[in-house]
């Protein structure tokens, strides 16, 4: 069984990650979003972006990689939160994206991503946090449920490539639960 290590991103894995976001986007979104979209991905821009995200000085903000050996195979970002929905519904935290490459999902990895990202968040003095999933993905939702988060009754949409995607958003109202409990269902190895 293949050995999985995650790891705090540095600025050296913003190409690793831009590419790796385009091809969990072409995975994900197939059938969802235009080929055309999907195809012309603009890998320069989407290294400039992570190269950004990479290296906030905010303290909420961070990226961590899941790599196969050396390969990544997923990645997750969170940071204050930014929705003008969800501030207000007392949501200090974001888990603004997270991706694994089929063929690294449901080994465990997606859940210990998930708990890094509350730990960072906690230690950033955010103890509540929440996410925008496709209201239309059952999968995704499921996900995040098992993991703890509730719908928080806000609704909005995913407008990208052309296309409008209704979304929701899911909260955790204390990360301590998430960081306590998403690394305890590892099916491999995962340090």
């Amino acid at each position: 069984m293949a050995e999985y290590r995650l790891r705090r991103a540095s600025i050296e894995d913003a190409r690793s990650i831009a590419e790796l976001h385009a091809k969990a986007w072409r995975e994900t979104y197939l059938g969802v979003m235009r080929a055309e979209a999907l195809a012309s991905i603009d890998l320069d821009d989407w290294t400039r972006r992570w190269l950004q995200w990479i290296g906030s000085s905010e303290g909420a903000q961070a990226v961590f990689i899941a790599c196969e050996g050396e390969t990544p195979v997923g990645f997750a970002r969170c940071s204050r939160q930014s929705s003008p929905k969800l501030v207000p519904l007392g949501f200090a935290g974001e888990i603004a994206s997270i991706y694994l490459l089929r063929r690294a999902q449901r080994r465990g990895i997606g859940r210990r991503l998930m708990q890094r990202l509350a730990e960072h968040l906690i230690g950033a003095g955010c103890a509540s946090a929440a996410v925008w999933v496709l209201r239309d993905s059952p999968k995704a939702r499921g996900f995040y449920e098992a993991l703890g988060a509730e719908p928080v009754g806000v609704e909005g949409v995913w407008e990208i490539e052309g296309v409008v995607l209704p979304d929701i958003a899911y909260g955790w109202r204390d990360l301590r639960a998430l960081s306590a409990g998403a690394g305890s269902i590892t099916r491999s190895p995962i340090r």
